[in-house]
C-alpha cells in the first residue's frame, strides 16, 4: 500500500479549497473561538462559556467592540490575528467577487457588479450627483 493511498492529499486539498468565501469565514471564526476559549476559559474570569469566546472573535471580526479582552499570550495572539486577517475575509464573504474600475462608467459597473434594477437606478442617480459637484465645483466630467 502507498503513502497516497493511505493519505490522499489531493483529495483532502481539493475539498479544502472548495469553499466559498462565507465558509472560509466560518471555519475561521470557530477555530480562533475554539483556540481562544480554551486559551482563556480558566484564566479570563469574562470568558466562562464558548459563546463569551464567540463574542470576542466576532466583535474583532470588524469594530472589535466588546467587554471581553485577552489576559493569555495565546488568546492575545489569536485577538490580533483575528484583527488583521477577520475583515478581509468579512469583506471576501460579503462581496460580489466582481472587480469594478473607478474609471468605470456607471453601465460598465452595473454590469461588472451584477447590480439588480434599484441599485442600477442608485448608481445612475450618484452619476449625476458626481456631475453635478463637478460643475459646482468648476470642473467638467472630462477633466476629473
Amino acid at each position: 500500500m502507498t503513502t497516497e493511498a493511505l493519505f490522499p492529499i489531493g483529495e483532502t486539498h481539493q475539498a479544502v479549497t472548495a469553499l466559498s468565501p462565507a465558509e472560509e469565514l466560518a471555519t475561521f471564526t470557530a477555530w480562533a473561538t475554539a483556540i481562544f476559549y480554551l486559551a482563556e476559559v480558566d484564566k479570563n474570569p469574562k470568558v466562562r462559556t464558548y459563546f463569551d469566546a464567540y463574542h470576542y472573535i466576532a466583535t474583532s471580526l470588524s469594530v472589535g467592540y466588546a467587554n471581553v479582552f485577552p489576559v493569555t499570550q495565546v488568546g492575545k495572539m489569536v485577538g490580533a490575528v483575528v484583527m488583521m486577517v477577520g475583515p478581509s475575509l468579512s469583506a471576501r464573504a460579503l462581496d460580489s467577487g466582481a472587480p469594478v474600475a473607478p474609471e468605470s462608467s456607471g453601465a460598465a459597473r452595473e454590469q461588472a457588479a451584477g447590480f439588480g434594477e434599484a441599485s442600477s437606478a442608485l448608481v445612475a442617480k450618484l452619476d449625476e450627483i458626481l456631475v453635478e459637484l463637478r460643475r459646482a465645483n468648476g470642473r467638467s466630467s472630462k477633466e476629473a
